[in-house]
C-alpha cells in the first residue's frame, strides 16, 4: 500500500526558504552568546579600568567635600558646577559604555550578520491572545527552556560561590591589618576581575552549547516534506504541465517559421525519407551555403512535400543529410569542409533549374 510522505520534513530546506525564514527575522541566535560576550567586556574593563574609575571616584569626593558644593549662603553651588561634573563624570564612562556597546554589537553581527528585518517590529495581535499566551507558557518547549535557566544559574551560582569562599579569607587579611586604601582597592578589583573572568569562560562554554543547538534545531524547523518542495519549484518555475505545453507551443511556432522558409531554398538533401535538410545559397550575398530549415521523421516528410509543392530540387545524400542535421543549426552556414561536395551539388542543381553559376553569363 502507498504511503503519502507529503508531510514528513525530510527534505533539507531551499535557498528561498532560507531566504524568507531571515527576512521575518528567523535566525538561529543564542541569547546566551550575547551576555557571555557582555560579561567578558565586563571582566575586561574591571581589570583595566577599575582602579582609574575608583581613583576618579575617590577624587570627585575629596573636591565636593573641600569645596563644599552645598551650603547655606550658595544653596545653588550644585546646580552652578553640575555640568562641569556631568563633563567629567561622562569622560569616564562613555568609553567604558561604547566598549561594552561595542561587545555587544559585534556578537549579534557575527551569529546573524548584518540583518534588518522590519516584519519583527510589526505588530502580531495573535500575540495578544490570552490562550495562545497560556498555551506558549505551558508547553513542552517552555519548561524545558525553564529547567535549562536554572541549569545554568545553579552553575553560575556554584562558581560564584567557590569563588568568593575561596576570596574570603584575603579580604579578612585586609581588615586585620593596616594598609593602604589603594592596595584594598586593588585586592578587591583584581578578586572581581578573577570571578567576571571566570563566569564568563562558564558562560562562553554553555552559550557555545546553546548555539549549537540553536543552529541544529532552526534547520530542522526549516526542513520541508517533499509536497512543499514541489509547491515552491511550481511558483518558481511554473506547473509542468504548463512549461511542458509552453515549450511544446515555443516548438511548434519554430517549427512554422522554418516551414515559412522552405519555399526560399535551393536544394533539399535528404537520407531520403527520415531527414531532410533544406539549403540556400546566393552568391552575391552570402560567402557560403546556409541551412533555413531541417527536420527528422515527420518535419523531414514536410519539408520534402514543401519543396515538390515550388519545384525546388531534392537530392539524396544520406552521409550528408545526416551530416548537416546533426552539426549545423537552422540559420548558420556550411563549414568549409563541405564547400567541395556542394559545390558538386549546386553545380547539379544549377543545370537542373537552369540557373547559370557564378561569374558565368
Amino acid at each position: 500500500m502507498a504511503t503519502d510522505d507529503s508531510g514528513d520534513k525530510t527534505e533539507d530546506p531551499t535557498d528561498r526558504r532560507r531566504t524568507e525564514a531571515r527576512e521575518q527575522g528567523n535566525i538561529a541566535k543564542s541569547t546566551d552568546l550575547n551576555a557571555a560576550a557582555l560579561m567578558l567586556m565586563s571582566a575586561v574593563v574591571i581589570y583595566w579600568y577599575a582602579m582609574p574609575l575608583a581613583m576618579f571616584v575617590m577624587k570627585l569626593m575629596r573636591s565636593s567635600l573641600s569645596t563644599g558644593m552645598i551650603t547655606k549662603s550658595d544653596p545653588g553651588g550644585l546646580l552652578k558646577q553640575l555640568p562641569a561634573l556631568l563633563e567629567s563624570v561622562a569622560g569616564e564612562l562613555i568609553p567604558i559604555l561604547m566598549m561594552m556597546f561595542t561587545a555587544a554589537l559585534a556578537i549579534n553581527v557575527l551569529q546573524v550578520g548584518f540583518l534588518m528585518s522590519p516584519e519583527v517590529l510589526q505588530p502580531k495581535f495573535s500575540r495578544l491572545n490570552p490562550i495562545e499566551g497560556a498555551k506558549r507558557i505551558l508547553s513542552i518547549r517552555a519548561i524545558a527552556k525553564l529547567g535549562t535557566s536554572l541549569g545554568k544559574l545553579i552553575v553560575l551560582i556554584f562558581i560564584a560561590s567557590y569563588a568568593m569562599w575561596v576570596a574570603i579569607p584575603r579580604f579578612g587579611e585586609l581588615s586585620l591589618f593596616g594598609v593602604e586604601t589603594v592596595e584594598v582597592l586593588t585586592t578587591i578589583k583584581d578578586e572581581t576581575a578573577m570571578l567576571a573572568f571566570q563566569l564568563s569562560l562558564a558562560l562562553l562554554i554553555i552559550a557555545g552549547l546553546d548555539y549549537a543547538f540553536q543552529k541544529w534545531k532552526h534547520e530542522q524547523d526549516l526542513k520541508m516534506s517533499k509536497q512543499e518542495v514541489r509547491e515552491e519549484m511550481k511558483q518558481m518555475e511554473g506547473d509542468p504541465h504548463i512549461r511542458a505545453r509552453r515549450r511544446e507551443i515555443h516548438r511548434r511556432l519554430a517549427t512554422a517559421q522554418e516551414m515559412s522558409k522552405v519555399p526560399e531554398a535551393d536544394v533539399v538533401i535528404t537520407n531520403p525519407t527520415h531527414v531532410a535538410v533544406a539549403l540556400k545559397y546566393d552568391p552575391t550575398t552570402m560567402p557560403a551555403p546556409v541551412v533555413v530549415a531541417k527536420g527528422k521523421g515527420e518535419l523531414a516528410l514536410r519539408i520534402r512535400e514543401i519543396a515538390a509543392q515550388h519545384k525546388i530540387p531534392i537530392i539524396e545524400r544520406p552521409p550528408l543529410a545526416r551530416s548537416l542535421h546533426k552539426t549545423v543549426k537552422t540559420g548558420q552556414a556550411i563549414p568549409p569542409d563541405m564547400y567541395e561536395v556542394f559545390v558538386e551539388i549546386m553545380a547539379y542543381v544549377y543545370r537542373l533549374t537552369g540557373k547559370k553559376l557564378p561569374g558565368q553569363r
